[in-house]
């Protein structure tokens, strides 16, 4: 893309179809021949952004300074969607802090004006809400602050009383804690203690009554002395046999006791250490008892001690509700001074359209829409309930407006064409644009009309050098008398497209 700067100088601008995101600015003195792409770049492969404010300083507008030029060039590229607000375009279906600030400077008033009234709407509407969401949640109301001190005087009082009562006792309640917990610890181990001592009882009364029992043996001698009693005949090798029984039975009677005497002597010692050992755990266990001998005391020192829990719980929520209540306060206070800078701006801004800063344009614009429809109309500015700046573009007959006219489609084009080109007029000394295009605009009026505009258009930008460009499709070629279309010189005509082939596309060819 080529531009003609209001310096004199060529601006051409690269975005190739590779690199997207990478723009290249190349300054020229004289226009580019034949449009022939240049070999070397003042700038090369800038970033996207870095180039939107590169190209807003080539440009050098001194109108409308503190605003990039994409927000103020889509007034002089309307499209079909904007036709339908003079004011608010397509793109600025947001927020009024979106777009009213910039056209009151547009319209060569001091935008931040309204800018900083609309932000004071929306502070003062964040805090009433931050206000709202404290008074639901915590239950509070401002009104009661002086309530919740008297209420924390009291609480604290009566909590400095509970602390004073627990510290006449002598002991303390972690200590108290502890003891408790040695006591069930001293039980399981007195009961494991007892279990054993019970199990080492058992075994050495099953030993105590194995020693006891006497070995029952048959004698030799006695034996013999009976068989002859009864004359019978004991022979000698029977006699041998029982004497080697004998000898074997003693001997087994006798390592067995020695077994049984050894292990009960190891009984009765171990026996003994668990005896001694449960002596002292009782011992221990009836000393940590007595500290909690006294019941009552330690009762009465409970009760003080929840009392105090209680207190210290209550008084935590007043002062968490006077915390709550003071920040309402300070919000309240905020929302005063905003209130205050609010109403300041709301003077300034009446006082501004009072100087009517805009009367030029507005000059302008209804010279262009008399010529064109042979009807008044007017652009107003006016502080609606809320003392936000509404913008009017309409008809006027007589001392009252019409709108029968301005609402209708085409007739509201007009309104946006003249108000365009009375900014570009009304700037057209300044650093500014010096085109504007159209879309469709001819479509839907009355041949004459079309007639008019396209008259009315060309003497404008012959007088201030501007740049009209429009788009339109051959039936909306204004009629002649002679019910002809209306010839075009050939150098108004900068692209001429049709769908015969491809040489009447955009791009000499189909996709």
């Amino acid at each position: 893309m080529e531009l003609l700067l209001n310096s004199g100088k060529y601006l051409v601008i690269r975005r190739g179809i590779e690199k997207p995101s990478k723009i290249s600015f190349k300054l020229n003195e004289i226009p580019l021949t034949n449009f022939d792409i240049p070999t070397e770049w003042d700038e090369e492969n800038v970033a996207f952004e870095e180039a939107k404010d590169m190209l807003n300083t080539f440009l050098g507008y001194d109108v409308l300074t503190n605003w990039p030029y994409r927000k103020s060039i889509s007034y002089f590229l309307r499209s079909q969607k904007d036709y339908l607000d003079v004011f608010q375009l397509n793109k600025f279906k947001g927020k009024h802090i979106g777009w009213k600030p910039f056209v009151f400077d547009l319209l060569g008033f001091d935008g931040s004006l309204v800018e900083k009234k609309l932000h004071c709407d929306d502070e003062i509407v964040e805090k009433k809400s931050e206000i709202a969401t404290l008074q639901k949640q915590a239950s509070i109301d401002i009104a009661e602050r002086d309530k919740i001190i008297g209420l924390i005087e009291i609480k604290s009082e009566e909590k400095d009383r509970t602390e004073k009562e627990i510290d006449k006792f002598n002991f303390y309640s972690q200590d108290v804690t502890v003891t408790r917990e040695l006591i069930d610890s001293i039980d399981t181990q007195l009961q494991t203690l007892n279990s054993e001592r019970y199990r080492l009882g058992y075994e050495i009364k099953k030993i105590n009554s194995s020693l006891e029992q006497t070995s029952v043996t048959v004698r030799l001698d006695k034996l013999k002395e009976l068989y002859n009693e009864v004359e019978l005949f004991f022979p000698e090798s029977l006699s041998k046999q029982y004497e080697e029984l004998e000898r074997f039975t003693d001997a087994i009677s006798s390592e067995r006791r020695k077994y049984l005497e050894e292990n009960l002597s190891f009984l009765k010692k171990e026996y003994a250490q668990i005896n001694d050992a449960i002596k002292v755990k009782e011992q221990e266990r009836s000393d940590k008892i007595s500290i909690l001998t006294e019941v009552d005391v330690y009762d009465k020192f409970k009760v003080y001690q929840k009392e105090l829990a209680s207190l210290e719980a209550e008084l935590s929520l007043l002062q968490e509700k006077l915390r709550l209540i003071d920040n309402s306060s300070t919000i309240r206070t905020e929302i005063e001074k905003l209130k205050d800078e609010r109403k300041e701006y709301i003077d300034k801004i009446r006082e501004a359209i009072d100087g009517r800063a805009h009367a030029d344009i507005n000059k302008i614009f209804n010279q262009i829409v008399t010529e064109v429809t042979d009807t008044n109309a007017i652009i107003s500015i006016k502080q609606n309930s809320d003392a936000n700046v509404e913008f009017e573009a309409d008809y006027q007959t007589t001392t009252h407006v019409t709108t029968s006219e301005a609402d209708g489609t085409s007739y509201k084009k007009l309104l946006c064409v003249a108000f365009d080109i009375a900014l570009l007029v009304s700037y057209s000394s300044h650093s500014f644009y010096r085109f504007v295009y159209h879309d469709g605009v001819l479509e839907g009026l009355d041949d004459r009309v079309k007639q008019r505009l396209i008259m009315v258009t060309q003497r404008i930008c012959s007088e201030y050098g501007l740049q009209y460009i429009l788009s339109l499709i051959d039936s909306d070629i204004p009629k002649n008398v002679e019910d002809s279309n209306q010839e075009f010189p050939m150098d108004a005509v900068c692209l001429n497209l049709n769908d015969l082939d491809d040489s009447g596309k955009l791009f000499m060819r189909s996709f």
